[in-house]
């Protein structure tokens, strides 16, 4: 018997590794300035700020 495969997460971290806090805009909350669409991810979550997109913020975050 054979049973259905297992569904992948296709929003939010997949595994702790990638609980980083990325930054978005007003005009694109589904994608971080890094380029990380992040569809679903938690907002303003308590986990290290992603570094690439705080360069790209210009380090004001």
């Amino acid at each position: 018997m054979s049973s259905a495969p297992e569904r992948q997460r296709v929003d939010g971290p997949a595994h702790p590794g990638e609980e980083i806090c990325h930054i978005v805009t007003e005009d694109d909350p589904d994608t971080a300035l890094c380029g990380k669409d992040v569809t679903g991810w938690p907002w303003n979550p308590p986990w290290p700020m992603c570094v690439v997109c705080v360069d790209l913020a210009g380090g004001y975050v």
